[in-house]
């Protein structure tokens, strides 16, 4: 199915500050699911993105898309379900952005390895360990999904720092 490049939200709409909604069934995918994949798998290739969460676009299910060729892995773009951080291991600091927040990038503390489980757009249960940038775009997404930024994660000192950008970006 062939996706459609949707507008991303951008920080300041209320969808994206709210935790969204599992996907029901799970087990048996239905073609508006599929469709929202295709979209969210289009919008994330045609705005070079590494990951984006379906409330990124305006809906509220728990799905998130992520592009394995953006960190070298020769995979076409996949779609978690229902994702849930199972295991994290490890620190490590590294820079990070988000199609949401046009314009700001900021160094971030997370875990450097996290094991997901959810389910594939077919609806059967999987299972996926992210290293280093991989698994930072799997906490990222899920964060999306729970109404949560990355700039959530900075201290109050650095927020403030940001407050000027933020609101020009929240008038857009």
């Amino acid at each position: 199915m062939k996706g459609k490049n949707q507008k991303i939200l951008l920080y300041g709409s209320r969808v994206l500050s709210k935790p969204v909604k599992p996907v029901k069934p799970v087990k048996k995918v239905d073609s508006a699911i599929k469709k929202l994949i295709a979209d969210l798998k289009t919008t994330m290739l045609t705005q070079d993105g590494l990951g984006l969460a379906a409330n990124q676009i305006g809906d509220s299910h728990a799905i998130f898309v992520f592009n394995p060729r953006g960190v070298n892995i020769n995979q076409d773009p996949v779609a978690v379900l229902n994702p849930v951080v199972i295991k994290a291991e490890g620190k490590e600091e590294r820079e990070e952005a988000c199609l949401s927040l046009p314009g700001i990038v900021e160094v971030l503390l997370r875990p450097q390895k996290v094991t997901i489980k959810g389910f594939d757009e077919e609806g059967q249960e999987i299972e996926i360990t992210g290293n280093g940038l991989l698994g930072r775009v799997f906490q990222h997404e899920i964060d999306h999904l729970n109404g949560i930024f990355f700039i959530d994660h900075l201290s109050a000192t650095r927020r403030r720092m940001l407050k000027k950008q933020l609101d020009e970006i929240a008038k857009k």
